[in-house]
C-alpha cells in the first residue's frame, strides 16, 4: 500500500464544494447513519488538518478552537471532533500523525489542553491521551440542526484529554460553555 500522502491545515471557510464533499463521502464511510450528508455534526469545527493522496481526501481531523470551564477554571482547548481515515489507509500512523500535526500547532499556539470524546480510546491512549477522573459535563444540547436543551452527564467514560503544557487537567464539573463537540 503506498504511504505517501499529504496533510494540510485548512479554515472551514476556505473548504471548496469538492472537498466538502469528499469529506461528506469520508465522514459517511466512517460514521454510517450520523452526518446526513453534512461535513459536520453538531456545529462547523474551526479548521480541519485533511490528508490527501494525490487529490483525494484519506483522512481528516476537525478542530474546535474554544475555551471552557473545568473545576471552576476557565481553560483554553483544541476539541479534536471527527477524526477518520479511509479503511486503505489504517494502519499506517496517518491518524497518529494527524493528532501529532494538531498538538504541534497547540505547542506554539495558545492552548492548554486537547480535548477529545472517544468511545473507542485504543489509538488516543497510544497518542498520550488520559481519561478524565470524573467528568460531570455540562453542555447545550444540539440535535436536528437545533438548540434545545441543557444536558449534564458524566463522560468519564469517552472524555480524554493531553495536557500541551504539562498542566495537570483541573478537578471538578466540566462546562463546555456551549456544544458538545
Amino acid at each position: 500500500m503506498k504511504r505517501d500522502y499529504r496533510v494540510k491545515r485548512v479554515p472551514e471557510y476556505e473548504i471548496d464544494a469538492p472537498t466538502a464533499k469528499q469529506i461528506v463521502a469520508l465522514l459517511d464511510e466512517n460514521f454510517p447513519d450520523t452526518f446526513d450528508g453534512r461535513t459536520y455534526f453538531k456545529q462547523l469545527p474551526h479548521f480541519r488538518y485533511l490528508a490527501f493522496d494525490g487529490e483525494t481526501v484519506i483522512g481528516q481531523a476537525g478542530v474546535d478552537h474554544r475555551v471552557i470551564r473545568a473545576g471552576g477554571k476557565i481553560i483554553r482547548i483544541f476539541g479534536i471532533v471527527d477524526l477518520c481515515v479511509t479503511p486503505t489507509h489504517r494502519g499506517v500512523g496517518l491518524a497518529s500523525n494527524l493528532l501529532k500535526q494538531i498538538e504541534n500547532l497547540a505547542a506554539v499556539s495558545n492552548v492548554d489542553f486537547l480535548v477529545l470524546m472517544g468511545d473507542v480510546d485504543a489509538l488516543y491512549i497510544a497518542n498520550g491521551f488520559q481519561h478524565v477522573g470524573s467528568a460531570m459535563t455540562k453542555w447545550l444540547a444540539v440535535e436536528e440542526v437545533e438548540s434545545f436543551s441543557l444536558i449534564e452527564r458524566d463522560l468519564s467514560y469517552c472524555f480524554l484529554v493531553k495536557p500541551v503544557r504539562g498542566e495537570s487537567w483541573p478537578l471538578g464539573p466540566i462546562d463546555m460553555l456551549g456544544y458538545l463537540f
